[in-house]
């Protein structure tokens, strides 16, 4: 077990820089779909559609760091971003993640573990599979109806999902008209014809985008920093905890807010993200399994060769 970190040494930073880093993260995730509305249809969307899908993949780590109200020095704050802006720009129940992502701390790797993503086998062709999976829409169908079913025995369930689906339409009818806006008034179309572009714009690059590509990325990300390499015994749990490299895209795709030091994260789940490379740091010094040796790619490649795969340094707690 590593050492534990004098926490009193970790202060938050001015809520300003927080909300600084926040908008600008905001901006630049969205501007691809906001871009494809003021072009118009064509086959640049594409790639519009896959850098949201992708880059989407940072917020859903943001939307994290609010469930742990480690975004701002209030709780308020990451529970006003995290109910009001990130779960309903992810299509998600805010309250219901938070809940079960605290679960799958408190039992990580063994039975009562709310994650299971980590668990998909991309072995061989099966990565193919699961990516046919994600392109028509069924790993989103299966994740919508998960968050949208109550917890056993709780009694607030049905007000709380109400709640968040309220909050969800608001800010989608949000997202529609800034769209609408943009491919009307900005573009200089004329309304009928910029209703058309919006609505499309919404359902491919921001809707598509969001329930194909961000899953799929999202799940990627899961794998490489918790599924077990071959060799490596399922006991005393099922899984692993990995600290990677990470250059600026790679960061802003799968490492974003703390999850490039997931392994720091869960030694020390109450740290900002911006203290978790000093922590890291730290910590290896007395664990050395701590220290990142390589990126998500190559633990992915690894996860993914059916019969050459060799361990590598993993975290098991």
């Amino acid at each position: 077990m590593a050492k534990r970190l004098e926490l009193s040494q970790y202060t938050r930073r001015p809520d300003p820089r927080s909300w600084l880093t926040v908008l600008a993260h905001l901006a630049l995730v969205l501007a691809p779909i906001f871009f494809a509305a003021f072009l118009g249809p064509s086959l640049w969307w594409i790639l519009l559609w896959a850098g949201f899908g992708f880059l989407m993949n940072g917020l859903l780590n943001l939307m994290h760091e609010c469930s742990h109200y480690l975004v701002f020095r209030s709780r308020a704050g990451s529970d006003l971003l995290g109910r009001w802006v990130l779960g309903p720009l992810a299509i998600a129940d805010f309250d219901g993640y938070r809940e079960r992502h605290w679960k799958h701390h408190t039992h990580f790797g063994i039975d009562g573990d709310t994650k299971d993503a980590y668990l998909v086998d991309i072995r061989g062709l099966k990565l193919a599979a699961f990516f046919l999976r994600c392109f028509a829409l069924r790993e989103a169908f299966g994740k919508f109806r998960h968050q949208t079913s109550d917890f056993p025995g709780d009694s607030k369930a049905p007000a709380r999902s109400r709640l968040w689906l309220a909050r969800v339409a608001l800010f989608q009818v949000f997202i529609f008209g800034s769209l609408l806006l943009v491919a009307g008034l900005a573009a200089g179309r004329p309304w009928p014809r910029a209703f058309l572009v919006a609505a499309l714009t919404y359902g491919i690059v921001y809707a598509y985008g969001l329930a194909s590509i961000t899953i799929f990325a999202a799940t990627l990300r899961a794998i490489a920093e918790h599924q077990l390499e071959f060799g490596h015994a399922p006991s005393p749990r099922r899984a692993a905890l990995r600290n990677f490299k990470c250059g600026p895209i790679f960061w802003l795709i799968f490492g974003a807010y703390g999850f490039a030091e997931h392994g720091t994260h869960h030694c020390e789940p109450s740290l900002p993200y911006y203290h978790l490379p000093r922590a890291t740091a730290e910590l290896a010094a007395d664990d050395p399994e701590l220290t990142p040796t390589h990126g998500y790619l190559a633990e992915l490649a690894t996860l993914a060769t059916p019969a050459s795969r060799v361990p590598s340094q993993a975290v098991h707690r």
